[in-house]
């Protein structure tokens, strides 16, 4: 543990002490927060030697010349920097990077009401927040100093930034609200997982400087969560995945709110340790969700980007089109002739990855598709249905598959232009994961059952205008809540969000700022259903 501690904590501050073998065709992580978070795990409690070079290596920057200090216009920053040696920089940038801190404390703090960082007791000369421009093989990092405030109820300690010298304007903006993101989630706990931290630290850049779009990067290849579905939303140590992974906790945005993301973290706050998974859980369940039905909307909000998003598809935000080149399905999953078996292939679903199994229907219309799954035994697999008509409409469905992994699906073909489903595992193990498939076409429901009965939307009038009312009905007793997006996919009403009873429920058409297209969107009983509407004022 003290060796890899040694190697984590060199890689973020001072990666030339690092043997060439180890850093040799190796990419700098954009963000050094994470190695130093691990490396300090490693070694807390320990007195060993290495325990101390760990802590040497990772104690308050000593710049390269003689260090200069200013206070923020705002009174909660010290910018610490020089002008001269390997950290130097000038006091324009310098400034710079103050005001985007002072900026960054207003959004985060003041408007979305994140915790403020606790005191370091005059650590960096004075109880002011610290920020040292640094060299450094990263763009930035936060480091915890473990003081814990004793004013606070939560499972806090103080910490300081570091931001290299030398960035752009944009990339200097989202670096300092990513690593000040980081000094928040400290005052709430430091024991929870990196993955989310780095999840939420990038999702937050977009809060804070909504017009840069530096994360977009992540998304345009590599490893991410849209070319890489396979991969458990807790993966990224080795790679950019988790700074793509902030389309996580953007989808809580979307789904719920803002607050949803904040929810989760002052439930990390309230328990010591490592229970971020119980902290989405308690989060949703506020919401009348479970994480399951979380993680298996995620799937599908995750298929309606790049060109499959759309307007008015009520899936995330204009900006999930820009999120090319998207969603990734292996050419033994992207199924145009049935009957067709098949199974995982080369690449199965981890813990908490999916695999999208696209069928095409232009030649299946009026009757039915049969899927039947066979995952492996004694594994928790969910089964979702994607169906969709190509840029106007889509439903969804998930199902719980039996304890032998199995399920059988029959979902009528008319009017659809694909089926998509989607195998999801959800047991945490090392074992391998393993399923099969066959996938009929019939003119009746043969093997399987039909779908249950969906949630769905009723326009009694379309175009709509003033006094018009809207009915859904769902299958069973649920939550449910009915969502009107613009055609930029921005929230304008909330028409319905409580229990329902199973039935047809009506609800007046309300909130609507003017004339226009607009779409609904229905979430009850794990399933959701869109619909277009047009409004005339």
């Amino acid at each position: 543990g003290g060796e890899a501690a040694w190697h984590l904590a060199a890689a973020a501050v001072e990666p030339s002490l690092l043997p060439a073998d180890l850093t040799a065709g190796t990419q700098a992580a954009r963000c050094g927060t994470p190695a130093i978070v691990e490396a300090l795990r490693l070694v807390k409690g320990s007195s060993t030697p290495i325990a101390g070079e760990v802590e040497l290596l990772l104690a308050r920057p000593t710049l390269s010349g003689p260090e200069y200090t200013f206070d923020t216009a705002s009174g909660h920053f010290k910018i610490h920097w020089t002008n001269s040696g390997g950290d130097a920089t000038t006091l324009e940038y310098a400034q710079a990077v103050g005001t985007y801190a002072d900026y960054s404390w207003q959004v985060e703090i003041d408007e979305m009401g994140y915790y403020d960082p606790p005191s370091d007791l005059g650590l960096g000369g004075d109880n002011k927040y610290d920020i040292y421009i640094e060299q450094q093989s990263s763009l930035g990092y936060t480091s915890p100093d473990g003081i814990p405030d004793p004013t606070t109820p939560n499972n806090d300690t103080s910490s300081y930034i570091a931001i290299a010298p030398g960035m752009g304007v944009g990339l200097c903006q989202v670096t300092v609200s990513h690593e000040f993101q980081h000094a928040c989630q400290f005052a709430c706990d430091q024991a929870e997982p990196t993955w989310f931290m780095e999840n939420c630290a990038t999702w937050m850049e977009d809060e804070v400087y909504p017009d840069v779009n530096d994360y977009w990067n992540y998304l345009h290849g590599g490893d991410n969560p849209l070319r890489k579905p396979w991969w458990d939303i807790r993966e990224g140590g080795s790679s950019l995945y988790w700074y793509a992974g902030c389309i996580w906790p953007r989808f809580m945005e979307h789904r719920i709110d803002v607050d949803a993301v904040l929810e989760v973290w002052q439930n990390c706050a309230a328990v010591w340790g490592n229970n971020m998974l119980a902290a989405q859980q308690n989060m949703f369940s506020a919401h009348g969700m479970t994480w399951e039905q979380g993680f298996m909307e995620y799937a599908l909000w995750r298929w309606f980007t790049a060109t499959n998003w759309y307007a008015g598809c009520g899936l995330y935000d204009s900006e999930a089109a820009q999120w090319t080149p998207g969603p990734y399905v292996f050419s033994y999953h992207n199924i145009t002739t049935l009957p067709a078996s098949g199974d995982e292939g080369v690449y199965p679903p981890d813990t908490y990855g999916i695999h999208w199994i696209k069928v095409a229907l232009a030649n299946y219309q009026n009757g039915w598709v049969n899927m039947h799954f066979d995952g492996r035994d004694n594994f928790d697999w969910d089964l979702g249905v994607i169906m969709w008509d190509q840029g106007l409409d889509w439903q969804y469905q998930w199902y719980d598959c039996s304890t032998a992994g199995v399920k059988d699906v029959a979902v009528s073909t008319t009017g659809w232009d694909y089926v998509i489903f989607v195998p999801a595992l959800l047991t945490d193990t090392s074992l391998d994961k393993y399923y099969t498939y066959s996938i009929t076409y019939s003119t009746g429901v043969e093997g399987g059952e039909p779908g249950a009965q969906p949630a769905s939307i009723t326009l009694p009038a379309n175009p709509a205008g003033p006094g018009a009312s809207v009915s859904f009905t769902v299958p069973v007793d649920t939550q449910a809540r009915l969502d009107v997006f613009d055609l930029s996919g921005r929230l304008v009403s909330v028409l319905y969000d409580a229990q329902a009873q199973a039935g047809e429920h009506e609800v007046a058409l309300a909130g609507l700022p003017s004339s226009g297209t607009y779409f609904l969107r229905l979430s009850a009983a794990g399933q959701v259903s869109g619909s277009r509407l047009t409004y005339l004022e």
